[in-house]
């Protein structure tokens, strides 16, 4: 099986982590740029990219459960960033949905690579 969905969700909890330590900085040094939202979501973004990690690595051994919920994560949460991004009464700051477009891209990659055949068929 390919290392490409590992590494990609290696991209995507560093760039969670850095979402997290920047809502931080801000937070410290421009109160009025972070909301109580911003936390929320960049904490539960770290959390689940923590647990895409750990799917990851069962993907590689051909879980089939893992390959699913990989597939709903990065269906979903491309979805779901998209909708953060481009809804003009989003709650969310414009630094924060930019940062959340990037991660929305490492999604999308991650659903092709997920889908290829190559993939699939190493999945039991």
């Amino acid at each position: 099986m390919t290392s490409t969905p590992l590494r990609l969700l290696q991209l995507f909890t560093a760039l969670s982590a850095a979402l997290l330590a920047a809502t931080a900085i801000l937070s410290a040094t421009d109160p009025a740029a972070v909301n109580g939202v911003v936390w929320i979501r960049a904490a539960g973004i770290l959390l689940l990219s923590l647990l895409a990690l750990r799917w990851a690595s069962q993907l590689r051994t051909g879980h089939r459960g893992a390959y699913r919920r990989l597939l709903w994560v990065s269906i979903a949460g491309s979805l779901g960033i998209a909708a953060l991004a481009l809804l003009p009464d989003s709650p969310f700051p414009l630094w924060f949905r930019i940062e959340q477009s990037i991660q929305g891209l490492v999604l999308l990659t991650l659903a092709a690579t997920l889908l290829r055949p190559s993939v699939r068929a190493a999945v039991r």
